[in-house]
């Protein structure tokens, strides 16, 4: 396989991220939960867990209530058997549907964003509204039924070499793209395999599109490069409607915003917070 088909490949697990609906023995999240005042919860990405906001949630602290969720298939929180991303979602709802809808917010980066995406379009009663970092929605290139499952039998056959190919150069330099690498090395190649046959094929625009709550889109400097418009980035995100949001962009950030950026993320979250929940 080209590696520039790699290239296309690794964006769909770096931004972010629709399989028919199955059921699934629900599974309970693992969550950390601290502060008062209107509810921000805060959902990882692939390869992520829930502590990795910590620095963000000092910012945040003394105004809201945060829960820190790990999704499925990481940290201490299970697969859903079998395994849908629409399962995943609903696991997530649960964790929503159990603080106060009249004051939540929901922030998601890359998969974390797609799957609060999902869980809202299903349940938009369970929050006030939510924020997108980095998250694609549709997958930018149609993947054949059989060459996916062409691509899962290489994954399955040579998961050093896929997780190499796929996670070794997704950073906005080579620090972040090491950075990246490591953590997504420790993630079970199980969880991983479960999440990339889902994403090859994702499409969750209509739900965008559909969304009842307010939503607000956020990209690093990782994802919207200097000098593309907002107009291109968001079709190739996935976004049918490029003028239905002003999006914010964060300089000097990428995979890790969280950590390295959380003065500008948790003001952008801050902000967030007040225009949904002030909105009737």
């Amino acid at each position: 396989m080209k590696l520039a088909r790699w290239t296309v490949l690794s964006l769909v697990l770096a931004a972010v991220a629709t399989a028919a609906l199955v059921h699934a023995d629900a599974v309970t999240l693992q969550t950390t939960e601290m502060g008062r005042g209107a509810t921000v919860v805060l959902v990882h990405g692939l390869g992520g867990s829930r502590m990795d906001w910590m620095p963000t949630v000092r910012k945040l602290l003394g105004r809201h209530r945060v829960v820190m969720v790990d999704l499925p298939g990481h940290g201490s929180s299970p697969l859903p058997d079998p395994f849908s991303l629409q399962a995943a979602a609903e696991a997530l709802d649960a964790v929503v549907a159990k603080q106060k809808a009249e004051s939540t917010i929901v922030v998601g980066q890359g998969l974390g964003g797609l799957l609060a995406l999902i869980a809202a379009s299903a349940h938009p009663d369970h929050q006030r509204g939510i924020m997108l970092i980095d998250a694609l929605v549709k997958s930018p290139i149609p993947v054949p039924d059989q060459q996916r499952e062409q691509l899962m039998k290489f994954a399955d056959d040579n998961y050093a070499q896929f997780s190499q190919m796929l996670f070794s150069r997704m950073g906005r330099d080579s620090t972040e793209s090491a950075r990246l690498y490591a953590v997504m090395s420790a993630l079970p190649a199980a969880t991983v395999k479960a999440y990339f046959r889902q994403l090859l094929s994702v499409d969750a625009s209509h739900d965008a599109k559909a969304l009842k709550v307010p939503l607000s889109l956020v990209f690093t400097e990782r994802t919207w490069k200097p000098g593309v418009t907002w107009g291109t980035l968001s079709k190739g995100f996935g976004y049918e409607d490029s003028t239905f949001t002003v999006p914010r962009r964060i300089a000097n950030a990428g995979v890790f915003v969280m950590k390295d950026q959380p003065d500008t993320l948790a003001a952008i979250i801050a902000d967030f917070t007040v225009q949904a929940l002030a909105r009737k």
